[in-house]
């Protein structure tokens, strides 16, 4: 049984060990090739022999940092947006009894499995009646709803021990003390594990901002990319993967920071 563990255990290590060559290897492939020059792009040396920054250099003549900042900026926005709401309609969820909460909170469910493709044009034709389109509230505004994040953290709320609110609320705590001087500070994990999923989804969100935006002032680092891609061509290859190289890194460093917060999410309760 003993020797049985031990083989199963070393299985999923080496299986665990192949998928992450499967990820990091064309990873380290991207990072290299950002820093080699034009003339050995196509050199089957991995490493680049004349290590160069002009690769960078020529994203950010063409309105490159423009586009990171739009994202950078509306992706922010969005996230703590997204989390402010979900909190809130999580503790009422988790905490109040109204008419029809159930029936609402099903509606929530319902929401997460609407693909987001059916809701564009409506939500199209309304921005561009609000006079918001190509500005950052087109970008922001309508994707602050976010029902996974209103389900995660009301799946986490319900596990707090009632008793810990009785006792809050017989010193005199209100519901608004009580979320954010006691509920907020220990759920830690699931907020964490919430970042870094609604991080990674606008931060590499493609289509909407290519429907919602039209100037270069406005465009996104995932289009900024594209656009060069179809305006250098053959040529856009280095600066290409120099691109793609800071289009990851917001989003791995998000992940590196919060990763110990994520793992907690599975196997704690919310509760210190």
């Amino acid at each position: 049984m003993v020797r049985l563990s031990i083989a199963s255990r070393s299985i999923g290590h080496v299986a665990a060990g192949l998928v992450s060559l499967l990820v990091l290897i064309p990873m380290t492939l991207v990072v290299l090739t950002a820093f080699k020059p034009p003339s050995e792009i196509y050199s089957a040396l991995p490493f680049p022999a004349h290590p160069t920054l002009d690769n960078f250099r020529r994203l950010f003549e063409v309105s490159f940092g423009t586009y990171l900042w739009n994202s950078f900026a509306t992706t922010l926005l969005r996230v703590a947006g997204q989390v402010l709401i979900s909190i809130l309609a999580a503790y009422a969820f988790a905490r109040f009894e109204f008419r029809f909460r159930e029936a609402l909170f099903a509606m929530v469910l319902g929401a997460m499995m609407v693909p987001h493709s059916l809701t564009m044009v409506p939500i199209y034709l309304m921005i561009v009646d609000l006079g918001w389109y190509d500005t950052w509230a087109a970008l922001i505004i309508p994707n602050l709803g976010f029902p996974f994040g209103v389900f995660l953290l009301r799946q986490h709320m319900m596990q707090f021990p009632k008793p810990l609110f009785d006792a809050a609320q017989a010193d005199g705590a209100s519901h608004w003390t009580i979320l954010w001087r006691i509920v907020v500070p220990n759920m830690g994990p699931a907020i964490a594990g919430l970042v870094i999923v609604a991080f990674i989804e606008c931060w590499n969100e493609y289509f909407w901002p290519l429907l919602v935006t039209d100037s270069e002032r406005m465009r996104t680092i995932q289009i900024g990319i594209r656009r060069f891609l179809d305006s250098e061509g053959a040529d856009s290859f280095g600066p290409l993967m120099a691109g793609v190289t800071l289009a990851s890194l917001p989003a791995l460093l998000v992940f590196f920071f919060l990763q110990k917060r994520v793992m907690d999410t599975f196997v704690s309760s919310g509760i210190k």
